[in-house]
């Protein structure tokens, strides 16, 4: 089996893991990773649904800026490369595996592929922070904070998001956004929404053993085919009106029936985001 982070995903697990072709996280630019003991994981960018099957998969347009706390990260070298959530006036939160010196941040998108939206706005942010047990143990704690250079006012199509303080109960629907890759392989424009179930920490422990972790819960794997992909990695997992997660990573082939994706708990991070805000 093999494991892989959505884009950007990509890390070795030891020596049981090895770059392949079919794992990775769910980000757009790292290597996919595999070990012998677990599914394919890959990091992946937030998407939201349509009723089009070919779509974040199986997921959909989302209605034009209905996730207005949906951000999209950018380098200057190779565009866009994952997803992130605005949670405060000057701060976004992402997966840590999108880790780069410098990030172009674009907020109030629905389209990638346009000139400068109405509402829109594109920020730059030299200042990001990953969490200190980022990938102790591996895959671990997936989640930073980005300070924006300059703080952003809310408006129609620009809202920050309260952070989840209780956490997900198995069975619960939550609605995934991003522009990650469809089940056709290409990358879409237009941000993509799609409402997968929470899994019971049973389930996401099974499947993901060696490299499950209290800083992870899973959501997915129905017969409907319903997940995240490459490119989702940072996007939001959204349930009961706040961010319950990050999009982290999951199987290399994405929607298989029955092997839900993984996604930072961020339940369990309260306190270090509000005082990381706060003293930086």
């Amino acid at each position: 089996m093999m494991v892989t982070a959505r884009t950007p995903w990509g890390w070795f697990l030891g020596s049981e893991l090895s770059f392949g072709p079919c794992s990775h996280p769910r980000s757009l630019e790292t290597p996919l990773l595999h070990t012998p003991y677990l599914p394919i994981l890959t990091p992946s960018l937030g998407s939201s649904a349509s009723s089009v099957s070919s779509r974040i998969i199986q997921g959909q347009d989302c209605l034009p800026h209905s996730q207005p706390w949906q951000a999209a990260l950018f380098s200057e070298d190779n565009g866009f490369f994952c997803s992130g959530v605005l949670v405060h006036p000057q701060w976004v939160l992402s997966a840590a595996h999108c880790l780069q010196e410098s990030y172009i941040v674009g907020l109030g998108l629905h389209n990638l592929d346009g000139s400068q939206e109405p509402g829109s706005r594109i920020l730059e942010a030299h200042l990001s922070i990953q969490h200190p047990n980022y990938n102790d143990p591996s895959f671990a704690n997936d989640l930073m904070l980005i300070k924006l250079n300059e703080s952003v006012m809310e408006s129609n199509t620009i809202r920050r998001i309260p952070v989840a303080s209780q956490c997900p109960t198995p069975g619960e629907t939550c609605l995934v956004s991003g522009w990650g890759r469809l089940k056709n392989g290409k990358q879409p424009s237009l941000l993509q929404c799609v409402n997968l179930s929470v899994a019971s920490e049973e389930t996401c422990r099974l499947l993901y053993d060696p490299v499950y972790h209290l800083s992870m819960f899973c959501a997915g794997g129905g017969q409907d085919g319903k997940d995240t992909c490459n490119g989702d990695s940072g996007g939001p997992i959204v349930c009961n009106r706040s961010l319950q997660g990050l999009v982290s990573l999951g199987q290399g082939e994405c929607g298989q029936p029955g092997v839900p994706s993984v996604y930072t708990n961020l339940c369990k991070f309260t306190n270090w985001i509000q005082t990381t805000i706060q003293t930086s």
